[in-house]
């Protein structure tokens, strides 16, 4: 009974019309998919994003690099952003982007979320301290996630107590200044105590200036970098295979900020991109050096055998694995444009104060990094015309080792584009900094090529659709032997004045070993996503969303999730509430729900079994300049009676907890 009643609530969004929740945070959660949720790079983009919206730029002094660090523009976009300032002076309006041609509804209004149409001019003098103190923003803001349950390790592991919180202070002054710093504290972690005793476990600061002269960027204390198609080095944002078509496989070359919580792929030091013979030659030189500790597994002889980026120091194990070595990094990236061509060359350097010796018991992990130094060098190049488009890069590490990986497109209107990416990662190329486009976790052991094709064959309805074929020469985890995988997805969505549909089928297979690792077997996976939004005449925002997932390797596994969700406004309180209810076999059909949540967090949490999950959260300004947001959640199992396993292990079927953030700006 409890099911056909929720079902009969899921179906009544149904039948309401109106206009969708237009939200960067709705369409960063269409373009995502499993193996994108699963990464911290996702993470780490939602983080980038998020300050991206509270710091809007000025679309009429937005230079072509920070546009670039826009992810859902593709090079033609930004080129066609450019030229039209060139052309025709400063937008005086938003509705003038509707004059380019090539940015769609869903990329203008997402513009409309990061930037804003400005009239004074681009300064490039430092600014003066009076100026910086009367105009400069700043914002504090503190999260705390409290569990109403205990897991095992609160009572017996765990040095600290079962809190997570973060507490975050940011100044800007427009795009040209900024300044910030975070403290982290993960549940489990000890707090002034147990090797903490500078408080949080983990800090970010940064100091980050824009436009000073010939300095383009500065960046001092923690910063990312991204080159070319990041063979080399990419610490910033990183796309799934969906996203990729979006934005046709743009490239990017840029310095930013570290205020994430993710302890994983910054640099520490100073980083600096300079303007030379501007004139004449049109180059650009980007230099960093950084010098920060890591977290490792250290064999018997002293050496390392893994380095960790989870960030987990919850029990003295993990405790004693915290900062047992550094990195020091150096390198360069001078960068020559002309007109719509761009060429690159990068050098880098990695020293670790422990020499690197994985396990290579297991034959998958022969060829992983090895040793105490690491070279990689690369040349990248971009070439960007009215319809035709392509970018890529080729590197070498210090043994000789290849990766190459470059993307052709072309648009012959602006309803039509089609992409190819083609990439080679040898199986004994080895870069530390190295993440790009891959069917795999590494920059390693992989070639293959992705097409893909995007059409708008009217106004309202956009078709997305790609293949993706990979090849592995070399033995991977969980497969004993050479393998392929074969991804292919198809989607659809039609946005009406008043609401809109998506829908979603995805087909991956993928090879595994068979028990005796004799034969490998086909690990077929089916995935689909039918959501429907709308908004009514009274303001309430409806979507009702079915997910389902099939897989067969070995066992056969099906898997389905129902949910809904409203948002409401009234009188300046936010309202957002949603429920799902899921009936999964098992962990290898396992499905993830989005879910509102407040600023800074990315909540897609995944669920396998029988259960349903709702949540409630209400945003609200309680004072002139301080905002409370709550959020509470709760997740029921039908068909167990314990959550988790290990330290984790919560003794009952359901777990709920209470998220708060307070934000003051002045």
């Amino acid at each position: 009974m409890k099911h056909i009643l929720l079902l009969l609530f899921l179906v009544v969004g149904l039948h309401v019309a109106a206009q969708e929740d237009w939200s960067w945070q709705q369409a960063f959660r269409q373009l995502s998919d499993v193996e994108d949720v699963e990464s911290a790079t996702w993470e780490e983009t939602f983080e980038m994003l998020e300050g991206l919206s509270d710091q809007p730029l000025d679309i009429n002094n937005a230079s072509r690099e920070q546009l670039e660090a826009l992810p859902f523009l593709t090079a033609q976009q930004v080129e066609d952003i450019m030229g039209y300032r060139y052309r025709h002076g400063e937008l005086q309006t938003p509705g003038e982007l509707l004059m380019i041609p090539s940015l769609d509804y869903q990329r203008r209004r997402l513009l409309q979320c990061f930037t804003y149409v400005g009239h004074q001019p681009a300064r490039q003098s430092l600014p003066r301290i009076d100026s910086l103190l009367r105009w400069g923003k700043h914002e504090v803001t503190f999260s705390a996630h409290i569990p109403f349950y205990q897991r095992k390790g609160d009572t017996n592991g765990y040095l600290g107590y079962p809190y997570k919180h973060t507490l975050r202070y940011q100044f800007h002054y427009g795009s040209r200044v900024k300044f910030g710093l975070l403290g982290a504290q993960d549940a489990g972690e000890p707090f002034f105590a147990e090797g903490n005793s500078l408080g949080y476990d983990h800090y970010a600061w940064y100091l980050l200036f824009n436009r000073l002269g010939p300095v383009e960027t500065l960046a001092l204390g923690q910063y990312r970098l991204s080159f070319g198609m990041g063979l080399v080095m990419n610490g910033g944002f990183s796309f799934g295979k969906l996203a990729t078509l979006q934005n046709l496989g743009r490239s990017s070359n840029q310095i930013r900020a570290n205020s994430s919580r993710i302890v994983d792929g910054y640099l520490q030091g100073a980083a600096i991109t300079i303007g030379l013979f501007p004139s004449t030659l049109n180059l650009h030189l980007t230099a960093y050096g950084s010098y920060r500790p890591l977290d490792a597994t250290i064999n018997k002889d002293g050496t390392a055998a893994t380095l960790l980026t989870d960030g987990y120091h919850r029990t003295p194990a993990e405790m004693q694995k915290k900062h047992n070595l550094t990195e020091t990094d150096a390198g360069l990236h001078l960068e020559w444009r002309r007109g719509a061509l761009r060429l690159g060359a990068t050098a880098a350097y990695t020293h670790l104060s422990r020499e690197l010796r994985p396990n290579t018991t297991a034959i998958y992990r022969r060829y992983y990094p090895a040793g105490s130094d690491f070279l990689n060098a690369s040349l990248d190049y971009r070439y960007t015309s009215h319809r035709l488009s392509f970018s890529g890069e080729t590197a070498i590490d210090g043994n000789g080792a290849l990766a190459t990986a470059n993307a052709l497109s072309y648009q012959p209107s602006g309803v039509f584009s089609i992409m190819a990416l083609q990439r080679f990662y040898s199986y004994r190329y080895a870069g530390l900094h190295a993440r790009s486009f891959a069917e795999g976790s590494r920059t390693q052991n992989e070639s293959g090529l992705y097409l893909g094709v995007s059409w708008k064959p009217v106004r309202q309805l956009q078709l997305n659709a790609y293949t993706d074929y990979a090849w592995f020469a070399f033995p991977k985890y969980q497969v004993s032997q050479s393998s392929y995988a074969w991804d292919n997805m198809l989607s659809a969505t039609y946005n009406a004045p008043r609401w809109s549909f998506q829908a979603r089928y995805r087909l991956h297979i993928r090879q595994r070993d068979t028990a005796d690792k004799k034969v490998l077997l086909n690990r077929t996976e089916h995935r689909a996503r039918l959501a429907f939004t709308c908004k009514t005449l009274s303001d309430v925002t409806l979507q009702t969303q079915a997910d389902f997932a099939y897989t067969d390797y070995n066992e056969r596994d099906l898997g389905y999730m129902l949910s809904e969700r409203l948002g409401y406004t009234l009188h300046g309180v936010k309202l957002d509430a949603g429920v799902g209810y899921f009936h999964i076999d098992s962990y290898e059909a396992r499905l993830y729900l989005y879910e509102r949540a407040p600023r800074y967090q990315f909540t897609f949490p995944m669920f396998y079994g029988e259960g349903i999950r709702y949540w409630f959260m209400a945003q609200g300004t309680i004072a002139s300049r301080l905002v409370l947001t709550a959020k509470w959640g709760v997740t029921n199992y039908f068909d167990r009676a314990t959550i988790g396993t290990d330290k984790q292990l919560i003794d009952h079927s359901s777990m709920s907890d209470l998220d708060v953030q307070l934000t003051y700006k002045f």
